[in-house]
């Protein structure tokens, strides 16, 4: 979390970030704009490659200009915060999904299989996230791309009423990191029956500008935690309770890891608490789900 004295997020980072991103929108815009000239002047047969390039440029130059708008919030959030030190400081996602006109926003990493990473924009986001948790079952770990009301409960019988419940009525996904290796999921929980396509634009533009650079593997990794140096890494809800909690349900149930998870799992579903909550009290030791 951003600690108001610099932090390991220090807004001059974050500001030189911001404008090298816009430096690269503008090459890429500048090696566009020369595609798009030379494809009214060229032969008719090379038409087609600068078409090609200029669209690929334009396309990285959204990429960039994304990035540098998300992070650029949330500098601006942070100040306004400092100025007046009032509750909490701002959190990333909040500011990403407020510019990105997209309230609830989850942002799902997974290391391995059953594992995960996640932080959240609202507390909307939070609770159905959690519901995926407790049925195992959902749209940050399918990436379905856009899904409405109808395939939202038909395709998740468990959680999509469940969801429902809580006033989300589609949902939409998109990958993080590259397609040859996904790294997790930022989903859009919407309130309307079928989101549309500004929704979905917006939702896969934070995807690319979070991958270009919190998730990119040439941010420089913190030396205590291992984590990238990003203000996204400062708001992570890490499932290590959760994962802690399993390792005690194994010993005294004597059971696998997936077992064990699955008791923790329908533990906090017939109680009507967080999974997180639940793994919370069996590592406090006021809980050992007998």
């Amino acid at each position: 979390m951003w600690d108001g004295t610099g932090g390991r997020y220090d807004q001059s980072a974050l500001r030189e970030l911001v404008e090298a991103e816009r430096g690269r929108a503008d090459r890429a815009a500048g090696v566009a704009l020369r595609h798009e000239i030379l494809m009214e002047t060229a032969v008719e047969t090379m038409r087609p490659f600068h078409r090609r390039m200029a669209r690929l440029h334009r396309a990285t130059e959204g990429r960039h200009r994304a990035a540098a708008e998300l992070h650029a919030g949330y500098v601006a959030a942070v100040n306004d915060w400092a100025a007046g030190r009032a509750g909490a400081p701002p959190a990333f996602m909040a500011a990403v999904a407020e510019k990105a006109g997209v309230p609830s926003l989850a942002v799902t990493l997974f290391s391995s299989p059953g594992t995960a990473a996640l932080v959240v924009s609202d507390s909307l986001a939070a609770k159905v996230n959690d519901l995926e948790c407790v049925f195992g079952e959902g749209p940050s770990r399918e990436m379905p791309g856009v899904c409405g009301e109808r395939e939202l409960s038909s395709r998740w019988p468990r959680f999509g009423p469940a969801a429902r419940e809580l006033g989300v009525r589609a949902v939409v996904s998109a990958r993080l990191g590259l397609r040859e290796a996904p790294l997790g999921t930022l989903t859009a929980y919407r309130p309307e029956p079928e989101p549309d396509a500004a929704i979905a634009r917006s939702t896969e533009l934070v995807a690319d500008a979070l991958t270009a650079t919190a998730l990119h593997p040439d941010t420089r990794l913190d030396a205590e935690d291992g984590l990238p140096v990003h203000p996204l890494f400062g708001d992570l809800d890490l499932e290590a309770v959760v994962h802690q909690a399993t390792g005690m349900v194994m010993s005294t149930h004597d059971c696998t890891a997936p077992d064990a998870l699955a008791l923790i799992r329908a533990h906090a579903y017939t109680r009507d608490e967080s999974v997180i909550d639940v793994a919370r009290t069996i590592v406090g030791r006021t809980s050992t789900l007998s």
